[in-house]
């Protein structure tokens, strides 16, 4: 996807679809391939997996050392 293609997609201006892309790419979750002036952004499903993992570990390792636990929700009505 390029950026216009993005900006178009989700009504964002291309200037700021253009720096969360910029940002994504220098975090390692998407790959940027030049295709003459245009530059096409994919997804890298391994490195985000690998990103939000870590997220939930540390997010759980938080919630460990303060000694809180999880709310355990059994059914809709509940």
């Amino acid at each position: 996807m390029t950026v216009t293609e993005a900006s178009d997609c989700c009504g964002v201006h291309i200037s700021g679809v253009s720096r969360h892309l910029a940002l994504l790419r220098d975090a390692g979750v998407v790959r940027a391939q030049r295709r003459g002036r245009e530059v096409v952004y994919q997804l890298d499903f391994d490195a985000l997996i690998g990103a939000l993992r870590g997220f939930a570990d540390a997010l759980e390792a938080c919630r460990q050392s303060s000694g809180e636990t999880a709310a355990v929700k059994e059914g809709p009505d509940e």
